[in-house]
């Protein structure tokens, strides 16, 4: 047996084929790895909204175990007691007496919203018209309509941490204080 036909090794067909094997599972693989900064952004819009979510449910099962009717001030048993209701019992914002008596969404009540029924400071928030200017916003906020039994009267929250450009597709929170929907989606963000 000569020295040639007795060593082992890869032919070079094996180390292409190899190499092929290697560049293809690149190909599609890297784009998955590349993208998981979105991913992780929109788990993070998803999560904040879930939250939302189950602290407006969580301060209307408080209003109706508390046996109140009407609009309430100062809800005691959630969170720090300083979020007023709506007259249908779901959480409206702080020092709303001049709001109808629970009856108006108006000013800064969804930046409060926000910060009542999450009672965390993860996030920085802004309002519609100051965003630009606070370094570093998470979440935008503004309202529709001021009459909460109209159909369009919410607070919506756009999650804008991923891409503050205007005409962006981002994640939203459009909350009804009415009737207490929550509903989750994506929209662009205009001027």
């Amino acid at each position: 047996m000569s020295r040639l036909q007795s060593s082992k090794g890869f032919t070079l067909i094996e180390l292409v084929v190899v190499i092929i094997i290697l560049g293809i599972l690149a190909v599609v693989a890297a784009p998955r790895f590349l993208n998981l900064g979105q991913d992780a952004h929109d788990a993070r819009a998803k999560t904040a909204f879930a939250a939302f979510a189950s602290g407006v449910k969580l301060y209307h099962s408080c209003w109706l175990a508390g046996g109140h009717s009407g609009y309430t001030q100062d809800l005691a048993c959630y969170g720090d007691g300083k979020l007023d209701s709506t007259t249908t019992g779901f959480p409206l914002g702080i020092e709303t007496a001049t709001a109808d008596a629970g009856a108006k969404l108006q000013g800064d009540y969804c930046g409060q919203l926000w910060q009542g029924l999450l009672a965390n400071n993860e996030f920085v928030i802004a309002d519609q018209y100051s965003w630009r200017t606070v370094p570093n916003v998470d979440i935008v906020y503004w309202y529709g309509a001021v009459d909460i039994t109209d159909p369009n009267a919410y607070c919506i929250f756009n999650y804008v941490s991923d891409d503050r450009s205007f005409g962006s597709e981002n994640w939203d929170l459009k909350y009804y204080p009415f009737d207490g929907r929550t509903i989750v989606g994506r929209s662009t963000l205009s001027q």
